[in-house]
């Protein structure tokens, strides 16, 4: 009688081969098993990089986007002190360097009530604006009431 050799998946499987060697061991079993944990830590691995990059790039844009409002900050201040010393300045900045960034300032209204804006950018492109609608006093040194403040609008 002849025996029947049947195949599986493209293997030959002979029913007459023990599962096992002689030496108790599977063949290529375990290989595929640890080439697929290999490959799902790997695929792991992989992913929680991406996500690490991806925290450090936002971390970096939120690090430069604070810059930008400090140099704002920096460029609205400079123009309080104008006005503080001569209530009828308007002359503004023009990219004035500060910080590694710069600042426009740009004053428009008739005293005492004015709107200051201030445009910051620092070196790697990002910036904000801030603009405060202003009271100016009557007398030297000229105090400054700020009536509203408004970020990045």
């Amino acid at each position: 009688m002849t025996q029947r050799i049947g195949r599986f998946m493209g293997f030959e499987c002979d029913p007459n081969r023990p599962a096992f060697d002689s030496a108790g061991h599977r063949g290529g079993v375990v290989l595929i098993i640890t080439i697929m944990v290999v490959s799902m830590l790997a695929a792991v691995a992989v992913g929680i990089l991406k996500v690490n990059t991806d925290e450090l790039r936002l971390f970096r844009n939120q690090l430069y986007a604070a810059k930008a409002l400090a140099i704002t900050e920096a460029g609205l201040n400079d123009a309080f002190h104008e006005l503080r010393n001569d209530s009828q300045w308007t002359t503004g900045f023009d990219e004035k360097p500060f910080a590694g960034g710069t600042y426009t300032v740009a004053v428009s209204g008739t005293p005492p009530n004015l709107s200051v804006t201030s445009v910051g950018a620092c070196r790697q492109g990002l910036t904000a604006r801030i603009q405060a609608e202003i009271t100016v006093g009557a007398s030297s040194p000229y105090i400054i009431r700020i009536d509203s403040y408004r970020i990045n609008q």
